[in-house]
């Protein structure tokens, strides 16, 4: 791909924002949107420990940073660990444990700051953050392997905003692919649609963003993590943003809301926002 070709696709992207999803707009391929570069890399290259400490500013307003007692069991031997913990519901403040504060708070204030300028709809919409430190070995991947979609996005839901990511990395950035689904996918399952992208980015072009850049990638964008060549230490951080909230079980709990998201609850809240024709 030349440039003007990898800014079309880009441009595509952004003009996502703040519209609401389509299963058939899979049938147009994006790229992701490439911003800042991140101010301070330290804690990109160092293993988060429980006494490490590399933010270099101030909790700003409308960001409350605390202690908790889970802050212990976010460190791994191989540094900082969270999935999908959220850091912000809608009408509230961010809420932040502190150790994650400690160490990526300059990062958090410029997404903060990039999502506030890009997301007239922040304030009505959940956050949440995921953050891997892994020493990947040769011919591994530290993220889940295979080409697959971020978001949880179905056509079964009630109409609602396309969610998006920002996502950044010190180390083999993720593998995008320009590639258009090859038929409309309403009627797919998860795991069928994943099925068929594969087959559609077969041939596709490819684009890695580049490092300690943040990216911003939605629910129309194809991808999957690259292939270690050597033994290397990896930090991958991703902001999810959804007007919906995520429910999986293997979410890090985030001690500073009051929140249960208990089996009960999941299936009545779905069944609360499903399309009556799918009841």
């Amino acid at each position: 791909m030349n440039k003007k070709q990898i800014e079309d696709l880009q441009n595509r992207t952004r003009a996502d924002m703040g519209t609401l999803w389509d299963p058939s707009e899979l049938m147009k391929p994006r790229l992701p949107i490439i911003f800042d570069e991140v101010a301070n890399k330290d804690a990109f290259n160092t293993p988060v420990t429980l006494h490490s400490y590399m933010t270099r500013c101030n909790a700003p307003e409308g960001i409350t940073v605390s202690a908790t007692t889970s802050d212990h069991s976010f460190i791994s031997t191989n540094g900082l660990y969270v999935e999908d913990i959220p850091i912000k519901f809608p009408d509230t403040d961010y809420r932040i444990p502190k150790i994650i504060w400690d160490n990526f708070g300059d990062l958090l204030v410029q997404q903060m700051e990039l999502e506030k300028s890009i997301n007239p709809n922040i304030d009505s919409q959940y956050v949440y953050l995921t953050i891997q430190q892994d020493m990947v070995s040769a011919q591994k991947t530290q993220r889940r392997d295979g080409i697959h979609l971020d978001g949880f996005q179905k056509p079964t839901i009630m109409p609602q905003l396309i969610q998006h990511q920002i996502s950044v990395t010190n180390a083999l950035p993720t593998v995008f692919y320009a590639a258009a689904a090859s038929k409309n996918t309403i009627s797919l399952s998860k795991k069928e649609l994943f099925c068929a992208l594969s087959q559609d980015c077969q041939n596709a072009p490819t684009y890695q963003p580049p490092l300690y850049h943040m990216h911003l990638l939605n629910a129309y964008c194809p991808h999957q993590p690259a292939v270690a060549q050597t033994d290397q230490f990896r930090t991958f951080v991703r902001f999810s943003i959804s007007s919906l909230p995520f429910m999986g079980s293997d979410n890090t709990r985030n001690p500073l809301f009051d929140y249960e998201w208990t089996p009960e609850r999941k299936e009545a809240f779905y069944k609360k926002i499903t399309k009556p024709e799918f009841l």
